[in-house]
């Protein structure tokens, strides 16, 4: 059984439009689906504990995440330039991320927000006032070309620190 899927497993695999994650598997490492413009939306089973830096990062075309209840760690930029994520759904039983009815993924505390879909078609967003910390790439899209419809993030009074590239385009 399939237990990691490995570094750059899948890159540029821009034909994969889908793909099941066995629940055998645990770890899904670094960049392992990195530039896989094909898939439309991911399924990470209860069974994966670990999804790596960049995991998912610049899949132009994935639109919805959802994030089983076995997930402890998830990396930096994980699902950073992902221009048509429009959700991102954490399963309620995980005890260490959460989301919002926005699909923005948040630690389970909702203290740090560690990404933000770009590609939902909101103008606006408002960061909720229990966020002291905005994650590495948090708010990373592809703005230049004008595909995210994001205009206004309103910074509440509780964010101490707000992480490298976290609104870079």
């Amino acid at each position: 059984s399939v237990t990691t899927i490995g570094e750059e497993a899948f890159c540029w695999c821009d034909r994969l439009t889908e793909v099941t994650i066995p629940d055998s598997v645990t770890t899904i490492s670094y960049a392992a689906f990195v530039f896989c413009d094909g898939l439309t939306e991911v399924t990470i089973p209860d069974s994966v504990t670990t999804i790596g830096d960049s995991a998912f990062y610049s899949c132009d075309n994935l639109t919805e995440v959802t994030i089983g209840d076995g997930v402890t760690t998830i990396g930096d930029y994980a699902f950073s330039y992902c221009d048509s994520l429009t959700d991102i759904t954490v399963d309620e039983n995980n005890q260490y991320f959460s989301n919002d009815e926005y699909g923005v993924l948040f630690n389970k505390d909702k203290t740090t927000l560690i990404q933000y879909p770009i590609g939902n078609k909101r103008t606006a967003y408002t960061i909720p006032d229990s966020v002291t910390t905005i994650g590495n790439y948090a708010f990373a899209g592809d703005y230049y070309y004008g595909i995210s419809s994001l205009k206004k993030v309103t910074i509440g009074n509780s964010v101490t620190t707000i992480g490298a590239f976290a609104f870079i385009d």
